[in-house]
């Protein structure tokens, strides 16, 4: 490594691009070996250009490897990814550091495009979301999901100051339309939502509320919309509460509400008073 530090950044040797050593927050992998602070900054770097937040990558590789690029005999790399996920874009992983990061920035957002698609807070919002956030990511055992906050300042204390921050999306929220049926009346316990969206990259979701007794129950759903922008019809579960009120064939007024979330996390709304009928 010490006969690169002369080498320009856009030098290249036998193909691959050479590290730019005096870049602090490097774009291009700066090698196994490279300081830890490094290495969080090169994921800092990618994860802001993708507007998430700088410390989600370095707290998830903290915990799952050290920050360390590991070879292991199913879990491999920064992330402990498995074997299984050696396909596709992601072929070739354990020893392409670059793309377990592509996989964990892809997987990052799509939670948060999720969560907010089915009416929950944005996860970026709240740096105490930030270990839950990781959680949904990885997937660990659900006694080990509270094990990834407790390493957010260690991964700003690696990042430090040096790096930008998260970009942010100019992009108007993603076109919306609904079709919602006023009189609704739910066979197997679920309302039917119809949703467009034809931004693509765009997920919908919808959000049933009751209030039940002064108390509000709510039940989710979302889904990735089609690329051509048809419709996607969505299952919404009626909340227990209200399923049986319509077993005693009483109606419950509800109130639908529709979300369409782009993959810059913008987000358009539509709601709808429904009253659903045994």
């Amino acid at each position: 490594m010490a006969a690169l530090v002369a080498a320009p950044a856009a030098a290249a040797q036998g193909g691959v691009t050479a590290p730019d050593l005096s870049d602090p927050c490097p774009a291009v992998y700066p090698g196994d070996s490279a300081s830890q602070e490094r290495l969080a900054r090169w994921m800092a770097r990618s994860a802001a250009d993708r507007g998430l937040p700088r410390e989600l990558p370095v707290m998830a590789a903290i915990a799952e490897s050290g920050l360390r690029n590991l070879r292991g005999e199913d879990y491999h790399g920064f992330f402990g990814m498995h074997e299984s996920l050696n396909a596709g874009v992601y072929r070739g992983f354990p020893s392409r550091p670059e793309l377990q990061l592509r996989w964990f920035l892809d997987s990052a957002a799509a939670v948060r495009q999720r969560r907010i698609a089915e009416g929950m807070p944005d996860p970026a919002a709240d740096e105490r979301d930030f270990g839950l956030w990781v959680a949904d990511v990885e997937r660990p055992a659900p006694q080990n999901r509270s094990g990834y906050q407790p390493h957010l300042g260690e991964a700003r204390r690696l990042i430090g100051s040096r790096c930008p921050a998260p970009a942010s999306a100019d992009t108007a929220p993603p076109p919306l339309a609904v079709r919602i049926a006023r009189r609704q009346r739910p066979a197997m316990g679920t309302v039917q939502v119809r949703l467009r969206c034809p931004q693509e990259g765009c997920r919908v979701g919808a959000v049933l509320g009751v209030t039940v007794r002064g108390k509000l129950r709510q039940s989710r759903a979302s889904a990735a919309s089609p690329a051509d922008g048809a419709w996607l019809e969505l299952t919404v579960p009626v909340p227990r509460a209200a399923r049986r009120l319509l077993a005693r064939g009483r109606s419950v007024p509800a109130v639908v509400r529709a979300i369409g979330v782009s993959e810059s996390a913008r987000s358009t709304t539509a709601e709808r008073r429904v009253r659903l009928f045994p």
